[in-house]
């Protein structure tokens, strides 16, 4: 097999190949392509489903994730998701490009890979009780994170009366933070403008809460420029 040393050569193949094992079979299976490396679509929970493509000079990776729009807090932080590479062995790994033959058999076996076991896996994750978990734990090293999420989740999946359970973890975590840390730091302002809210809407009643996370979700799909996600 012939390497190909050449980048402009190396570009054209490689652009070829991405269109058809990637750029068609994703737009046909719902993915809206954002640039030229981010695949993303909402499942039914209206969450998004995102895939990242990763290229480090002849070799090629896919991020994948699943992202909650109904926490304005933490729409635009750690997405809950790994690499390509967890559902093979070894984990993590990375598919060679250095040849023609090896750019057209690392991606038709990474095609395969997403249509079957991450499809699979984005399947589970439109399970209330699955999303809940995979928040816990993804977030269990910033729990402040976690905790407005549940929050938010709970209002999302109608589960009220543990919407207010979460909101009291949050005020207790913040409370565990420095003044001036707070001062310095946008993200924790954020939550505590969002865990009122969430208080607010218990009080006004489940009609109010389902209605703050259906424009919820609308407006982190705006702030994360998004907007053609949006289903009116």
């Amino acid at each position: 097999m012939e390497l190909i040393d050449d980048t402009k050569k190396f570009n054209v193949i490689y652009k070829k190949y991405f269109k058809e094992y990637f750029d068609k079979p994703l737009k046909k299976d719902g993915f809206y392509k954002k640039g030229t490396i981010n695949f993303l679509r909402l499942n039914k929970l209206g969450m998004v489903e995102s895939l990242n493509f990763q290229r480090h000079y002849d070799e090629l990776t896919i991020n994948y994730s699943v992202r909650p729009t109904w926490c304005g807090a933490t729409k635009d932080s750690i997405t809950l998701g790994d690499r390509l590479g967890k559902f093979i062995e070894p984990k993590g790994s990375w598919w060679n490009l250095r040849t023609e033959e090896e750019i057209k058999e690392s991606m038709e076996i990474m095609l395969e890979i997403i249509q079957t076991k991450l499809y699979a896996w984005f399947k589970k994750m439109e399970d209330e009780n699955e999303v809940i978990e995979l928040i816990f734990k993804s977030y269990q090293y910033t729990m402040i994170y976690a905790y407005i999420t549940q929050a938010a989740t709970m209002a999302k999946f109608k589960r009220y009366d543990d919407i207010l359970q979460y909101v009291e973890k949050v005020k207790k975590e913040y409370s565990t933070y420095e003044e001036e840390e707070i001062k310095e730091s946008e993200w924790l302002q954020n939550i505590m403008k969002e865990a009122p809210i969430l208080e607010e809407k218990v009080r006004e009643g489940h009609k109010a809460i389902g209605e703050y996370i259906i424009e919820r979700e609308k407006q982190s799909l705006r702030e994360l420029k998004l907007e053609k996600l949006i289903k009116e």
